[in-house]
């Protein structure tokens, strides 16, 4: 797969969605952020999953986002790459990243979660429009650019380009309005 969009627009919808997460972790007290059974989209059946939890899970995905990076740095394709194409492997993923991150306490999680988003728009920023574009360095059965390799580890769909959130949270105010009814 070959990158939908060039680095500079992927960089700039990445910066709307750490902006738009930003402003939730803002606007949400800490009871608000680790009450349970908040999150009603894009998440599967058993999940009663809390703010807190929703941020464990976009970590995880821009986590292995910038181990994929490294790895196509290093000439390798990351596992990640692989495991994300399958159902059982996406299923992992998912509830993988979470479950790592559920005995973390609030203030940890949002931690990583700084460390994590400023590194990859670090990371994109540093790249160049070439290395965006550049051949895959391991051998593909269909043309891959580093920015297509992406693609499926930050934006599979139904999600919108480079954009996590509104999947799980498609209307912040009223999201909150709904953590806030008495």
């Amino acid at each position: 797969m070959l990158a939908s969009v060039e680095r500079a627009e992927a960089l700039r919808l990445l910066k709307i969605e750490h902006a738009a997460v930003r402003e939730l972790i803002d606007a949400l007290t800490d009871e608000e952020m680790t009450r349970t059974n908040t999150i009603r989209y894009g998440v599967y059946p058993d999940q009663r999953l809390s703010f807190k939890d929703l941020l464990a899970h976009l970590i995880t995905y821009e986590a292995y986002a910038l181990e994929a990076i490294e790895a196509w740095e290093h000439g390798e394709r990351h596992w990640v790459c692989d495991s994300i194409e399958t159902a059982r492997g996406d299923l992992e993923i998912h509830y993988g990243g979470i479950e790592a991150r559920a005995g973390l306490a609030l203030a940890a999680v949002l931690a990583e979660w700084e460390q994590t988003q400023s590194t990859l728009e670090a990371t994109f920023e540093a790249l160049s429009d070439t290395a965006w574009r550049t051949p895959a360095p391991y051998d593909t059965d269909e043309p891959l650019d580093l920015g297509g390799m992406l693609e499926p580890i930050l934006v599979a769909p139904p999600r919108p380009l480079y954009r996590h959130l509104p999947v799980h949270i498609p209307d912040s105010a009223a999201y909150i309005r709904s953590l806030r009814r008495g």
